[in-house]
């Protein structure tokens, strides 16, 4: 008995560093979004136009594919929200492990274990009912949404949506103040 007790303490205080160590770690990734160009810049930078060759091509290859799907099926035009939407890089999780080893000097392996545990800790919690708060960043909880009528846009039939609960994210002023730096 006593060394199952020894043994859970033991598992305490390393959970206990762990979280200390995802917390920095998570200090970094805000610290790293607040310097990120793909937040400051202005929206005319993040459109396909201004991208890198790379980004670009990849970026023209997506809208060709759709161009070709979209002339096979009779849809509605895009609106311009849809085509800015369309035309916004994106910062994959390859480049982000990539990003938090280098501004951290840890190995590719450990930043994508620790971005992977942060991720993981967040979504369990959140799962559980738990609100996280992360000053400067934002707030991660469970929404309801309570059971309602709705249409079946091909039919039109009116159909029951059950109750059920959501994760929202809410962005905190800072974060706010970076995406809209002309505000």
């Amino acid at each position: 008995m006593i060394r199952a007790i020894e043994e859970w303490r033991e598992v305490n205080r390393n959970a206990s560093i762990m979280i200390h160590r995802l917390l920095f770690l998570l200090g970094i990734l805000v610290s790293m979004v607040a310097t990120s160009t793909a937040f400051t810049s202005t929206p005319t930078q993040r459109l396909k136009g201004s991208c890198s060759p790379s980004q670009r091509t990849v970026t023209e290859l997506h809208a060709t594919k759709k161009a070709a799907a979209k002339s096979k099926s009779k849809s509605k035009a895009k609106t311009e929200t849809e085509d800015v939407d369309d035309d916004v890089v994106n910062f994959r999780k390859a480049e982000f492990v990539a990003a938090v080893a280098e501004k951290t000097g840890m190995t590719k392996g450990d930043s994508e274990k620790a971005l992977s545990a942060v991720l993981n800790i967040i979504a369990s919690e959140v799962s559980n009912g738990k609100r996280i708060s992360l000053p400067g960043f934002g707030t991660f909880k469970l929404s309801y949404r309570a059971a309602r009528k709705g249409r079946n846009p091909k039919t039109g039939e009116e159909i029951d949506i059950k109750a059920s609960y959501t994760p929202s994210f809410s962005a905190s002023k800072t974060f706010k103040d970076m995406a809209n730096p002309d505000r």
